[in-house]
């Protein structure tokens, strides 16, 4: 059997399969490449991920796990803030430890953290010879994270999804993730291609939507080279938000609030980027006796303490009823005292609300009054903050319209210029 033609007609297509198979060998090889340095080269970096955990000696066993990863040769760890919040607002009660990926465990030491960015920095007794490089480039929309952590106490794994950028309702810079991060995974470094660190995981909105602090929030931590004592630990934390409040509220003050109309009266919604407004009504329903109408608006920041302890809310909310089928009188019935805080808190933190009520009542104008209440409670370790409630109500004939102010973490004066700002522009 002769396996090579000498012919001119077989020697072309000889030539021709030879070019086909050459450039099929070629687009398999350019394909083959990446897909290596994706799944495979990633291996390498599992051990560097530890397992953070609160323990508390009372209970002989954990009571909260994480994950952090080492970033300087003498042992600095990052991790987020609320992995170990319950050590810092009861270090008496708990101590903070590592478990490597070989089942070795040892103590850890906290240095210094960022409430506001959810970040904390550890110190290593025992540090391991292998880091992980904090990257200095930009990581741009679109490209391929991957996101190490110890999800529920099952081991490391790696989760990979694109960067989308920043969170547009934000006030603080946080980076949009598509992909699942499982409790546990917080704290863990997320990293580009080149197994650089470009971000910490931090939280995850369900449905394959994760966030993650960029890399910058957390060189500049590390860069702080401090040391926070334990007795100065609430002390620090109010500090900090006094620092990130200060910005941040008088943003708004100093800020036009644009006019949005509600149930007929020039009020606003959306005052600044980070802010997202809801409304409802019931006109749905067929057989109501009243129309009911509401809008609440709240800041896409909040921070967070402790499990029970939150800070830095700002909601804003308006509703409007209007009587259909009833009489002044049945309407007024109907009309309930509304106000609530809306940020965790309870008396283990904070003092029980002081309130004063103001009757604004407009004697020109039959069957109409105004209500105003103010509610103030204190912070008991962390010095000079305080939430506020404030509610407006008015009440005319048949109609009543409520304008509520929620903040937490606040210090006096700035309760008070937001608070007169919003009734400024609700009159």
């Amino acid at each position: 059997m002769t396996l090579l033609s000498t012919s001119p007609a077989s020697g072309a297509r000889f030539r021709l399969l030879t070019g086909y198979l050459i450039l099929v060998f070629m687009l398999v090889l350019t394909s083959w490449v990446p897909v290596s340095r994706a799944d495979e080269d990633f291996a390498e970096y599992y051990s560097q991920v530890y397992q953070i955990r609160v323990i508390s000696p009372q209970a002989g066993s954990k009571s909260s796990i994480g994950s952090g990863f080492q970033v300087s040769q003498d042992g600095l760890i990052i991790t987020n803030f609320h992995v170990i919040a319950s050590y810092v607002h009861a270090p008496e009660r708990h101590k903070i430890e590592y478990q490597s990926h070989t089942g070795q465990k040892g103590s850890l030491k906290l240095l210094d953290f960022d409430v506001v960015n959810d970040l904390a920095l550890l110190r290593h007794s025992n540090p391991s010879e292998k880091t992980l490089r904090l990257s200095d480039t930009a990581l741009l929309k679109g490209q391929t994270v991957y996101a190490l952590g110890n999800p529920r106490d099952y081991g490391t794994s790696l989760v990979k999804g694109p960067n989308n950028g920043l969170v547009e309702h934000s006030y603080d810079a946080q980076i949009l993730f598509s992909a699942s991060l499982n409790p546990g995974m917080s704290g863990g470094p997320a990293l580009n291609s080149s197994g650089e660190v470009v971000g910490v995981n931090v939280a995850t909105a369900g449905s394959q939507l994760s966030f993650l602090v960029p890399v910058v929030k957390a060189k500049a931590l590390v860069a702080a080279d401090r040391e926070v004592l334990q007795q100065d630990y609430q002390a620090e934390i109010a500090r900090q938000i006094k620092v990130w409040q200060r910005s941040r509220v008088q943003e708004l003050l100093d800020s036009e609030w644009p006019t949005e109309e509600f149930a007929g009266k020039p009020l606003f919604g959306e005052i600044r980027k980070d802010f997202q407004c809801w409304g409802y009504t019931n006109d749905d329903e067929e057989a109501r006796k009243v129309a009911d109408a509401s809008k609440s608006c709240r800041a896409g920041n909040t921070l967070y303490l402790n499990h029970d302890l939150n800070a830095g809310e700002l909601y804003f909310s308006f509703a409007h009823s209007r009587s259909l089928t009833l009489s002044p009188t049945q309407f007024a019935t109907t009309i309930r005292p509304w106000m609530s805080a809306n940020n965790d808190s309870n008396f283990t933190h904070s003092t029980n609300y002081q309130c004063h009520v103001d009757f604004l009542q407009q004697t020109q104008v039959e069957n109409r009054f105004q209500r105003a209440t103010v509610c103030v409670r204190a912070y008991k370790k962390m010095a000079g903050l305080y939430d506020s409630l404030l509610l407006l109500e008015q009440v005319e004939n048949k109609q009543k319209w409520v304008a509520h102010l929620s903040v937490s973490a606040l210090e006096k004066d700035q309760i008070q210029q937001i608070n007169r700002k919003f009734l400024e522009h609700v009159q």
